[in-house]
């Protein structure tokens, strides 16, 4: 039996929208066990739905019948996929968009999916293998390993596309010293330039790190507060910007801001997150539920639903609050080379901006000089321009000057007396300087 709920603000609480009900077996003596359950992309109906891989041992205990259900838009368990197995699968699960089932047995690696139609072995010998998935419009899956060279004791980093089975160079997306420590990895874009794969990825390793990686180089590295990480997913709260919510063993939460690669809040006692848009507000917020200790066994009685940006409802844990994390002292370092380097460019645009104010004030001081020298009839004394980028009002050479003189004196009319200048203004009106002129009463002009 199953139940579908959704969360009502007014109640602050989560109300039981739908229930159903599957028959996984008729035998009364059968038992069955959870492996996995997650939320992925069904390719063909292009909706995520969520999905959960059950098992269920034979009479006899020589094999596994494994079952994926996911559920519809009419609360119904349907049947994906049913394969056996001769062993039991343990921790190396993983659940993609397809939906796909993937998992590690002796060595190996092996996948199946409605478009598989069988349990399928990839054909390369990989240790350390990582499971990922490109960006869901990419729509490919993949697993990175390490490959030993023939007649040498040296590996390589190799990777392996589970739906074309063409391999590729893995250290585009993660350089060959992290696959051997990384735990869980995501995605967060890829394209191919010039056949090139150039991808942007985020890893959680087992030295406690989470780490940002720009084709295969690493670019950031965030300190993690616990142990063993699991799974990591991206929560987009909008205008505030992106999270990575990781996920640990034993029921520990961390939240890293993708911006600042700084670790926000972390949370314990966790027996899943999930993230999704859960008010309905057009962002995403995350949802602990947390591990219920009580009596009464009730589904989603302790949760907290936040999205660290003002967003919070819970209910039933008081502990459940975020704890903050102080920040590692390399990340003050960080923070203060990046503001002297924002202060020393600010610096330059600064001195940029004074020396073009002295440039124009020298123009327009040298601009009023001319001009009164005009009025007065008196002869300008210019000096060749500097290398500034300006126009010349006047040619420095002689004979620019005196065929500049002869224009001035035809145009002039003939007067008795030279012209006494009383008072001389200006005004800068916008984009334009005026010049005023006053002469004394007893000239002729």
């Amino acid at each position: 039996m199953f139940n579908s709920f959704s969360f009502g603000r007014d109640n602050n609480a989560f109300l039981k929208a739908a229930d159903g009900a599957a028959v996984l077996s008729r035998k009364t003596s059968a038992h069955v066990d959870i492996v996995k359950c997650k939320c992925v992309t069904d390719v063909q109906k292009r909706v995520t739905t969520p999905c959960v891989l059950v098992t269920q041992k034979s009479d006899k205990g020589e094999s596994f019948r494994y079952s994926l259900f996911t559920l519809s838009s009419s609360n119904q368990l349907e049947p994906c996929i049913e394969f056996k197995l001769p062993y039991q699968m343990r921790d190396t699960v993983s659940i993609l968009q397809g939906p796909t089932v993937l998992w590690s047995h002796g060595g190996n690696v092996f996948y199946t999916s409605l478009q598989a139609g069988k349990v399928r072995q990839i054909p390369i010998q990989l240790s350390h293998s990582v499971i990922g998935e490109l960006p869901f419009h990419k729509g490919e899956l993949f697993v990175l390993g390490l490959q030993d060279e023939i007649n040498q004791s040296t590996s390589k980093t190799l990777g392996y596309f589970v739906e074309n089975a063409h391999t590729f160079d893995g250290t585009v997306i993660l350089p060959h010293p992290y696959l051997c420590i990384t735990r869980c990895i995501l995605v967060l874009s890829a394209d191919k330039v010039d056949g090139v794969l150039k991808s942007a990825v985020v890893a959680a390793t087992s030295n406690q790190q989470l780490v940002y990686f720009e084709n295969g180089i690493v670019k950031d590295i965030c300190q993690l507060p616990f142990e063993q990480p699991e799974d990591i997913q991206v929560m987009n709260t909008g205008r505030n910007g992106c999270l990575f919510v990781i996920s640990f063993h034993q029921g520990h939460v961390c939240a890293v801001w993708k911006e600042t690669f700084q670790a926000s809040s972390h949370w314990s006692g966790v027996s899943s997150v999930h993230v999704d848009d859960f008010l309905g507000c057009g962002t995403d917020q995350m949802l602990l539920v947390f591990k219920n200790e009580g009596v009464t066994g009730q589904p989603l009685e302790d949760f907290l639903i936040t999205d660290l940006c003002g967003i919070s409802y819970s209910h039933g844990w008081d502990t459940g609050a975020p704890k903050k994390l102080p920040s590692p002292p390399e990340n003050y370092l960080l923070t203060l080379q990046a503001l002297e380097s924002r202060l020393q460019s600010g610096l330059t645009v600064l001195q940029e901006l004074q020396r073009e104010m002295r440039v124009k004030e020298r123009v327009v001081l040298q601009s009023i000089q001319a001009l009164t020298d005009v009025v007065s009839e008196r002869e300008p004394v210019l000096t060749r321009p500097e290398q500034e980028g300006l126009v010349a009002l006047w040619d420095s050479d002689d004979e620019s000057k005196e065929e500049a003189l002869d224009d001035k004196t035809q145009d002039m009319p003939a007067v008795s007396s030279k012209p006494q200048v009383d008072k001389l203004w200006h005004r800068f009106a916008e984009d334009q300087m005026v010049v005023g002129v006053i002469l004394t009463t007893d000239s002729s002009v």
